[in-house]
């Protein structure tokens, strides 16, 4: 009996859905409402109108989503609720937060009934949101015609979390982006762009090498890992990764401990793909006087 009341009660607390509302139990990484963009379409066919919602995360390193706990709700041009909060059926009860990386995508379909033995209401927007977070409220681009009573009355709520390939050695080039100095290293973004006509995932840390001509100079660069760095970004054709190389001066080392030399550039194998790219920095011959990071969304690589 005990376990029956716990249930009987998250499944009351999860359909708490109030415009502006906020329960006291927050979740501030959640992807809703302030860490994703959303775009929507609307269609219609015999029987049934749907909503489809692609929201895409811009939080990095990334925000949280939960499937089953993402609640949605019709509202009418005069901000009037219609209809329940509706879940994505089977619904368990135990909620489950996926991470969502910067730029990856939640793509989720609301369909309401329509035409026979259906009393309808006209929607507008949609509210969605999960306990913990202020709704999003979602302009439709088309008004929706939802039922509300009637033996048709029905809305239903799939999501999918669409995964995209690894990039491939052909799909980035690499540049070198801006940079910034301090306490005796320069710092350089590297900067991953998608040059394929489909989107793709990137992810960890590149390899990088000094050069002389065809010959490498030193050590390869030191891995600094550091939390958010790394994690997998997915690129839609035309945008941008990048990760950080940082050039320590070899003024910071004896000359007999560093040996430096002129490079005349860096090779930076990532992805599995090795570019070169021209930058001319003195570096250390005996040591790693050159460090490297993951990449993360954007261009800056953090700096």
């Amino acid at each position: 009996m005990t376990a029956l009341l716990a249930v009987a009660a998250l499944a009351a607390s999860l359909v708490v859905l109030s415009p502006g509302s906020r329960a006291s139990a927050a979740v501030p990484t959640a992807c809703l409402p302030n860490r994703v963009s959303v775009t929507n379409t609307v269609s219609s066919r015999p029987g049934g109108t749907t909503a489809q919602l692609v929201f895409t995360s811009r939080s990095a390193p990334n925000c949280l989503w939960s499937v089953n706990s993402t609640g949605y709700q019709f509202v009418s041009a005069s901000g009037v609720a219609i209809g329940p909060v509706v879940y994505q059926l089977p619904r368990p009860l135990t909620i489950r937060w996926i991470p969502i990386y910067s730029g990856h995508q939640v793509v989720a379909r609301v369909t309401t009934m329509a035409g026979v033995q259906c009393t309808t209401k006209s929607a507008t927007r949609l509210r969605v949101g999960v306990v913990g977070t202020t709704p999003l409220v979602v302009t439709l681009s088309t008004p929706i015609a939802v039922c509300v009573g009637g033996t048709t009355a029905w809305t239903s709520v799939t999501t999918a979390l669409p995964v995209a390939p690894r990039c491939s050695a052909l799909a980035l080039t690499t540049s070198l982006g801006a940079s910034n100095g301090g306490a005796g290293t320069i710092y350089y973004a590297l900067v991953f762009r998608n040059v394929s006509t489909s989107a793709c995932v990137v992810a960890g840390i590149p390899t990088i090498r000094a050069l002389s001509g065809v010959n490498y100079l030193g050590p390869p660069a030191r891995v600094v890992t550091m939390a958010g760095y790394g994690l997998p970004i997915r690129l839609v054709p035309g945008a941008r990764a990048s990760a950080t190389l940082g050039v320590a001066e070899t003024g910071n080392w004896s000359h007999a401990t560093c040996a430096p030399a002129t490079a005349a550039g860096v090779a930076v194998t990532f992805a599995g793909a090795r570019h070169v790219v021209a930058l001319k920095v003195s570096v250390c011959t005996k040591l790693a006087s050159l460090t490297t990071r993951g990449v993360v969304a954007g261009v800056s690589g953090n700096l």
